[in-house]
C-alpha cells in the first residue's frame, strides 16, 4: 500500500534550492497558510477517529471495534459522538476510538480549559511530511497566543472589500444573458475566500488563477487521502497533481511579491509581518473554510424564513442608504450580526476543539459532580453537540437570530457558543472571518432577494473534516426593485 509520507511532494526541499531562497525563507510556511493547512489537519484529524490505537494496521483496528460504535455506521464521527453522550451524559469516557482521549460537551469543562491551549501532538503528526513537526498546529500557549498579537495587523484591510464588489458585480452581469441567475454559493464563496487570504497574507491579488481548477485540485487531494486511511486504492497521479498545480502558485505568489517590493518599516500584510519579525515558525488556518461554509448556510436560512430576509434588507437599506459598504458600516449592522451568529450556531465550519492536559486535573462539571482526568488525557469539545443542546439554547434546531440580540446574548452560557475554538486557542482569523461574511451577504442583499433553488431536502450538510453541504447550495438571484 502507498501512503501519503511516500508520495507527497517535498515543499522544503524545493524551497531549499529556490533561488528566491535569499528574499523568502520562510516560504515554505507561506504556502502552507494560504492552501494546505487547513486540509490536512482535518484529514489527520479524523484519521485518528477512524484508526486510534498505535501500531495497529487499519484492518486490524477495525475488527476490533463493536459495529455500534462503528464510525461509518453511526453516519460519521459527528454522529458517533452524539449517539455516545446521549448515552453516557455530558462526558463521553469509554468507546471512542481514540487513545486516551475523552469527549466533553460541558461550559464549566471548557471554563477550566480556557487557558490551556496546547494540543495534543499525536493529532497532528499527519503534517509533519509536509511542514516539520515544529508546526504551528502543536504550538505551545506561549506562543500561540504571541502567534495571535502578531497577526492581528494584518487583517481587516479595506481594500478587500473591492474583490467583493467584483464578485457582486460579476454576478449583476449575468442578468444581461438570463433572469434570476442561480449561483453556486458554496463554489462561489470558496473563490471569495481564497481571493481575500491570499490578499490578506500577501498583499496582492490572483487575478487570473483558475478557481474551477483549484477545487478540482483541493478535492482530488482530499479524496486520495480520505481513501487511503480505509485502505481504498487511489489515482496517485491525481494527487500529485494537485500538489504540482499549489507548485505554481507559489510561484505566482512569489514572483508577484518579490515584483512589487517590501517596504521593511511599513507593515502591510501578513507575509510582510513575517518579513520584519524574521520568524519562520509561525502561522495559523485562515478563514477560507469559514468564509466557504458560512456564507452559503447564511443564505440557505435566509431563503427559509423571508421574514428575517426582509428585516434584514431594511436595516442593510438604512445603513448603507444606496452605497457600497465600507468596515464602519459593517459595525452598524447588527442585526446582520445576530443573522451570521445564528448561522455560526446551526452550521458551525469545524467540528471539533481539542486540549491535551500534560498534568492531572480535577475538574467540575456544571452539575458539581467531579472529573479527574491523569496526565497525557486529551479532551473532545464537540462543537455542533454544544450548538445544539437544549441546556444552552432554547429550541436549538430553529434559526433564531434574536437569540444574539444585546438583552438575549447576555443569557448565553460563556462558551456555549464556539464556532471558532475557545481561549488561548481562539481562531486569530475569527474578527476577519466576521467581517468578511457581513461584507458579502451585505453585497448581496443590498442588490438582491434570495431564493433556494433546489429542494430543501437535497441540501445534505456532511460533517466530515470541514461542514460543507454536499450537493453545494444553489440560490436564486432575484434583483431587487429599488
Amino acid at each position: 500500500m502507498t501512503y501519503f509520507s511516500d508520495i507527497y511532494f517535498d515543499y522544503l526541499d524545493y524551497l531549499t534550492h529556490s533561488p528566491y531562497l535569499s528574499y523568502l525563507p520562510y516560504l515554505s510556511y507561506f504556502f502552507v497558510l494560504i492552501l494546505c493547512i487547513i486540509l490536512p489537519s482535518y484529514l489527520f484529524f479524523y484519521d485518528k477517529f477512524i484508526f486510534a490505537k498505535k501500531n495497529l494496521p487499519p484492518s486490524s483496528l477495525k475488527r476490533e471495534i463493536k459495529e455500534e460504535d462503528d464510525i461509518s455506521s453511526s453516519g460519521g464521527f459527528v454522529a458517533l459522538l452524539r449517539k455516545l453522550h446521549a448515552k453516557q451524559g455530558p462526558v463521553v469516557l469509554s468507546k471512542i476510538p481514540l487513545e486516551n482521549t475523552i469527549s466533553v460537551v460541558d461550559t464549566a469543562i471548557i471554563k477550566e480549559s480556557l487557558h490551556n491551549g496546547d494540543r495534543p501532538r499525536d493529532l497532528f503528526k499527519f503534517l509533519e511530511p509536509i511542514f516539520g513537526e515544529d508546526n504551528l498546529q502543536v504550538f505551545d500557549t506561549e506562543r500561540s497566543q504571541r502567534f495571535r498579537k502578531l497577526t492581528g495587523s494584518a487583517f481587516g484591510n479595506q481594500r478587500i472589500r473591492n474583490i467583493a464588489i467584483n464578485l457582486v458585480n460579476r454576478w449583476e452581469k449575468i442578468f444581461n444573458t438570463q433572469e434570476n441567475a442561480i449561483i453556486k454559493m458554496q463554489q462561489e464563496c470558496g473563490e471569495f475566500s481564497l481571493r481575500i487570504t491570499a490578499y490578506s497574507i500577501s498583499g496582492v491579488q490572483l487575478q487570473d488563477l483558475d478557481f474551477q481548477k483549484f477545487r478540482k485540485a483541493y478535492d482530488a487531494i482530499l479524496n486520495n487521502v480520505y481513501d487511503r486511511q480505509f485502505g481504498i486504492a487511489s489515482d496517485d497521479k491525481d494527487f500529485q497533481s494537485g500538489f504540482d498545480f499549489y507548485n505554481n502558485i507559489l510561484n505566482k505568489l512569489i514572483n508577484t511579491k518579490i515584483n512589487s517590493g517590501y517596504q521593511e518599516n511599513k507593515v502591510k500584510d501578513f507575509l510582510d509581518i513575517l518579513i520584519s519579525e524574521n520568524n519562520p515558525d509561525t502561522g495559523e488556518p485562515f478563514s477560507y473554510e469559514m468564509v466557504r461554509v458560512a456564507i452559503p448556510f447564511t443564505l440557505f436560512s435566509l431563503t427559509q424564513y423571508p421574514d428575517i430576509q426582509k428585516k434584514l434588507h431594511e436595516e442593510i437599506d438604512q445603513v448603507l442608504e444606496g452605497r457600497f459598504p465600507t468596515f464602519e458600516d459593517l459595525s452598524k449592522m447588527n442585526y446582520l450580526t445576530q443573522v451570521i451568529k445564528e448561522s455560526l450556531r446551526l452550521h458551525p465550519p469545524g467540528s471539533f476543539c481539542a486540549r491535551l492536559f500534560k498534568s492531572s486535573n480535577l475538574f467540575k462539571s456544571s452539575s458539581d459532580e467531579e472529573l479527574s482526568i491523569t496526565s497525557g488525557t486529551a479532551i473532545l469539545y464537540p462543537i455542533p453537540l454544544y450548538h445544539e443542546n437544549p441546556e444552552y439554547f432554547d429550541d436549538p434546531l430553529t434559526f433564531n437570530p434574536s437569540r444574539f440580540s444585546p438583552e438575549n446574548s447576555k443569557k448565553i452560557k460563556p462558551n456555549a457558543w464556539c464556532p471558532f475554538g475557545f481561549g488561548a486557542r481562539l481562531c486569530p482569523a475569527d474578527k476577519m472571518a466576521m467581517m468578511d461574511v457581513k461584507l458579502l451577504i451585505s453585497l448581496i442583499l443590498q442588490k438582491f432577494t434570495v431564493e433556494l433553488a433546489m429542494k430543501v431536502e437535497d441540501v445534505i450538510k456532511e460533517e466530515r473534516f470541514v461542514n460543507i453541504s454536499k450537493n453545494d447550495i444553489l440560490v436564486k438571484l432575484i434583483p431587487r426593485n429599488m
